[in-house]
């Protein structure tokens, strides 16, 4: 969700990943990954063909790395685990639900099949309904400035409508995240400890290596 952490968690993920001496990192924010494509020109069919267009072509670009690696002799080489591909990718595709894009759940069925053969995972923040004013309207108005404060208008005429609003949008995603083939893994922000919340991804990312 918008200000649900995902930045902050991805940033502190990244630097644990490197610290650990993973040297085959494929790292990317959500402003590579849907943001680029949704706030650009265009109609929102065009925005939604972009996107799925993209996440083929990487997908396609992991399972090729994936096999390359696979082929060589560097599985069973003592450096494997720092060696071995490894992605951190933040928002990719799974919140197309919260943009409103012309597309169905099966749409990103194919690819999140493709993602879970190569052992990805899904991470998803929840912000519990009762801090989702204060974290998500409130905060990210703070934070993000006035042109950020500007696109909050679009979710209702008061804190509390756009509050709801948000909260209707994180349900749908929820829901969209309980039926994809890949792993789940549900992190209750109620804390906003975000370190505790990146050793985790961390730890779950070291242990597919």
């Amino acid at each position: 969700m918008w200000g649900a952490g995902k930045t902050s968690v991805y940033q502190r993920t990244l630097g644990r990943l490197a610290a650990a001496g993973c040297e085959s990192l494929i790292a990317m924010p959500q402003a590579a990954t849907i943001t680029t494509h949704t706030y650009t020109p265009g109609a929102l069919h065009e925005h939604a063909a972009h996107i799925l267009s993209w996440l083929d072509h990487l997908t396609a670009f992991l399972e090729e790395t994936n096999r390359r690696f696979q082929a060589s002799t560097l599985p069973k080489h003592r450096f494997a685990s720092v060696w071995t591909p490894t992605c951190l990718l933040e928002g990719l595709g799974f919140d197309a639900p919260m943009y409103g894009l012309p597309f169905g759940r099966d749409a990103l069925t194919s690819i999140e099949q493709r993602l879970a053969a190569l052992g990805v995972h899904l991470v998803l923040l929840r912000v519990p309904d009762d801090r989702i004013r204060a974290q998500c309207v409130e905060s990210t108005r703070h934070y993000r400035g006035p042109k950020w404060a500007c696109y909050l208008e679009g979710f209702g005429a008061t804190d509390a409508g756009r509050a709801e609003h948000v909260r209707q949008v994180q349900a749908e995603l929820i829901r969209w995240a309980q039926t994809s083939p890949l792993p789940l893994h549900v992190l209750d922000t109620t804390t906003q400890d975000w370190d505790v919340y990146s050793r985790y991804v961390a730890e779950l990312i070291a242990d597919q290596t």
